[in-house]
Parts: C-alpha cells; sequence; structure tokens
C-alpha cells in the first residue's frame, strides 16, 4: 500500500537552524562559549529580539463568557496561553482532554484543538465540528482539508516512537533505526502503544504502520504484539522516563498520573512529549522521537456549534497571532505553523522538525481504509505470533532482558503483566472516566491542575 501524502505549505521563512540527534540544541547566536557555566534555556531572551511573524492574523474577538475547549489526543494550551488569551479577549478557558474525536460530542465544547487530518474528517462526518469554517479565520494556504471547511491549522505535532535515551543507553541496547525494527524479539517487548480503536495518537500510529507494511499489516501486528494500553495517559504512565514528564503536560492527557513512571522504554505519544520531559537544565530530553517511526500531523482546530459562539472564534483567530504562535513554540506544545517563531524554543530544539517550507501530512491519507486496519489490529493482537525460542534468536542479539539499569527504573521483565502480550490487563491504577472532565483555566491562577 502506497503510503498517502498530502503536501501542505508553510507560510513561514525557513528556520536555518536544525534539531541534532538525540535532542541535542542547535547552535545559537547566544550561546555562550561555556555552556555548562551558563547553559542557554530554550525561549529565554527572544522576547527582546522583537521577531515577528509572518501570519497576516485576524484580530480576536472580545467578550466575557467561558470559551470550553477540548484537547484531542495529547494536544495542549499550557495555562500561560490560556491566561495570556483572556488577558487580551477577556473570554475564560475550561478545557476538556478526550483520548479521540470519539468522545467530542460528550465534551460539551465549544471549540476543539487537535485535530488531525484523519480526526478532522472523522468529525466532519458525524457532524461533532461546524459544517462552515469560522467567520474571522481562514484556514493557510496549502493546509486547507478538502470537504472540512472548519479546520483551521496551527501547529504541528507528529506521531512516533519516544524512546527513554538513558534507559536504552544503561541497558546497552541500540535505538532501532527502522519501523519494522520494532518487531523484533529484542525490541518490540520494550513498546507500550494507546488503543487505536479510541485513542487518536493510536490510530496515527496504526496508520503509519499500514503505510509502512501495506498488505503485510496484520503479520506485522501480530509478530509486534506491543503492550496497548486504554489511553495516551496510561502509556506515559508506564513509560521509564514517565516520572520526569511535567505536570503541566499531564494535566491535560487523559488518563494520566503525575510522577509516574513504568517498565517501557519505548511508547507510541506525540513528539511534543520530548519537550515535556526535559532534564533540569532545560537544554536536554529524557526522550527521543525515533524518526522512521513517526507520521507528520498538522494539528487543527474547529468550532463545534453552529453558529459557532464568540469565544470559539476568538480563540481560533488568536492561535494565528504572533503570541500564541510564539507561545506554542516557547512551551513546546506544538511545532508552530508559522515556523519562524520556532527559532531558540523547545519546539525548534527537541521536536526533531526544522520549519521546511514544504510538509507532508500523512494522517490525511486513504481515510476510508480506517474500518479495515482496525479489524486488522484487532485480529491480529487476538492471534500474536508465537514467540521465538533461545535457539530461534537471531544472530548478535541479546538473548535476554538488560543486565542493568538507570537508579531507580524498574527493568523490563519478560514475564512481568503486560510485557510482550497485549491481551493481559493494565495493571495501572488511573481512574478511567467516561465523561470527560473540564478543567477551568483562570486568568491568573497558575496552580489550576488537580
Amino acid at each position: 500500500m502506497a503510503r498517502a501524502r498530502s503536501v501542505f505549505a508553510l507560510v513561514t521563512l525557513v528556520v536555518a537552524a536544525t534539531t541534532l540527534a538525540a535532542c541535542t540544541p542547535s547552535v545559537s547566536s547566544r550561546t555562550p562559549q561555556d555552556p555548562f557555566g551558563a547553559p542557554v534555556v530554550p525561549g529565554q531572551g527572544i522576547e527582546e529580539e522583537g521577531i515577528e511573524g509572518t501570519i497576516d492574523a485576524p484580530s480576536p474577538r472580545t467578550g466575557t463568557d467561558t470559551v470550553t475547549v477540548a484537547l484531542v489526543g495529547g494536544a495542549q494550551l499550557p495555562t500561560e496561553m490560556a491566561q495570556a488569551f483572556t488577558e487580551e479577549t477577556g473570554f475564560s478557558v475550561a478545557v476538556v482532554p478526550i483520548d479521540g474525536v470519539d468522545s467530542l460530542p460528550r465534551a460539551g465544547a465549544d471549540v476543539v484543538l487537535g485535530l488531525d487530518g484523519a480526526d478532522a474528517q472523522q468529525a466532519s462526518q458525524a457532524g461533532t465540528i461546524a459544517p462552515s469554517g469560522p467567520q474571522d479565520t481562514v484556514t493557510l494556504s496549502g493546509t486547507s482539508i478538502s470537504g472540512v471547511p472548519a479546520a483551521v491549522a496551527y501547529g504541528r505535532d507528529d506521531v512516533c516512537v519516544i524512546a527513554d535515551k538513558s534507559w536504552m543507553s544503561a541497558n546497552k541496547r541500540t535505538l532501532p533505526t527502522s519501523f519494522q525494527e520494532l518487531s523484533t524479539p529484542r525490541v518490540r517487548t520494550l513498546l507500550a502503544v494507546p488503543d487505536p480503536v479510541s485513542s487518536s495518537v493510536g490510530r496515527a500510529f496504526l496508520q503509519e504502520a499500514a503505510a509502512q507494511t501495506g498488505e503485510g499489516l496484520g503479520s506485522f501486528v501480530q509478530t509486534l504484539s506491543p503492550h496497548v494500553d486504554p489511553s495516551l495517559g496510561a502509556v506515559i504512565g508506564g513509560w521509564t522516563a514517565g516520572g520526569h514528564v511535567s505536570d503541566g503536560y499531564l494535566s491535560e492527557i487523559v488518563g494520566s498520573a503525575s510522577g509516574k513512571s513504568g517498565s517501557y522504554p519505548l511508547v507510541v505519544a506525540p513528539r511534543s512529549l520530548v519537550a515535556a520531559a526535559v532534564t533540569n537544565t532545560g537544554a536536554d530530553s529524557y526522550g527521543t522521537a525515533l524518526p522512521s517511526t513517526c507520521i507528520a500531523r498538522i494539528m487543527y482546530t474547529a468550532a463545534t456549534k453552529t453558529p459557532a459562539t464568540d469565544g470559539a472564534e476568538s480563540l481560533i483567530a488568536w492561535l494565528q497571532s504572533a503570541e500564541a504562535q510564539h507561545s506554542l513554540a516557547t512551551t513546546g506544545a506544538a511545532y508552530p505553523i508559522d515556523g519562524v517563531l520556532a527559532a531558540n524554543t523547545k519546539a525548534e530544539w527537541f521536536s526533531g522538525i526544522t520549519g521546511s517550507p514544504v510538509v507532508p501530512d500523512e494522517t490525511m491519507g486513504s481515510f476510508n481504509a480506517k474500518g479495515a486496519w482496525l479489524a486488522m489490529w484487532t485480529a491480529a493482537l487476538d492471534e500474536p505470533a508465537p514467540a521465538q525460542t533461545p535457539t530461534q534468536q537471531p544472530s548478535g542479539q541479546p538473548s535476554g532482558q538488560p543486565s542493568s539499569q538507570p537508579s531507580g527504573q524498574p527493568s523490563v521483565n519478560p514475564g512481568a503483566p503486560g510485557i510482550g502480550n497485549s491481551n493481559q490487563a493494565d495493571d495501572s491504577d488511573e481512574d478511567e472516566d467516561d465523561e470527560p472532565r473540564t478543567r477551568t483555566r483562570h486568568p491568573i491562577d497558575d496552580d489550576d491542575e488537580e
């Protein structure tokens, strides 16, 4: 099956600096001669440079109502962004995290953030987003989705396999260099995936697997036989570096638990997870995305009601402003659609995205095949491939599990519940609610996390 691609043109200048392998920051003009004496922190000092955006963004409306925002599958609207929006427009913000667009009708939202191409198509067909675009804002040239006029592009956040670099290094494991390598015996027991049936992130991963393997999707999934969690939050809680993920990021993820680490050094998640798991200096991250596993996703916002509320249209317009685009970049919530504003920010340093003027959004392709892929995924997990015996172990590969591990992190035990077995029950203690939970962002309250 050929990989489906939709070409999308960023309205931006090409960002010259690129992110180095293993998430090492690019060299900046502000980098001190002794970086260990005064480490450069992403985003510091950029305000005084007077960098302006390239988008001719509309002026957002003003008001006093509360706008309820549904955040799909790891999408972020950080507290500082919500406060800045309130200060400029007067609208308050309440966020409702959801794991996939199937939950959108229950969210009671005025606007949704974090739709990718496939999500937007599904929501449009289901009638859960508006049938027409917002009055004040148009999606940028090259980013429109055919038949989905309500969707307005604002950023990019690919779905990838994210590796815990410290764990892999301490356990003498090399990072996988191809998608197919995920199903090898030495790698497959290390991987956790959010359920593609209910999770937008899991569905994107399955879509990438279908593009990579074609007609061999079923046998690939059968051999992969990953640990499957019910939500993105549960997957992050099962990551060996999960305890390093910021509380702000976790507060907007369904099923997450603060400070929790698990047994899986490889997890399927948005690239923004890397920026949410930075070290104390802010100059490196515990995680790194494996480029060969990524599916490019442009992020869209859309009003959910007709006519759209003033608050919804105000937020959609504001997201294209230089202030909002810069904030997306400095917080690492997404790579901004206006890529020039990513310079010297978490988005530039940790996302692995460089602001190239031509970027494919692979989630738009083969939308009608999604049902068949999900059926194949389910059938393959019901009958996983037989485990190889020690005599079948490929030459040069370790025959056992890691003999060493980072201090304070659990080792991978092939006999532990869930390791390499998607059918075993998840033993996490997250409290999964059927109904989305609303979290209000007050304009002057920094401590708004539950």
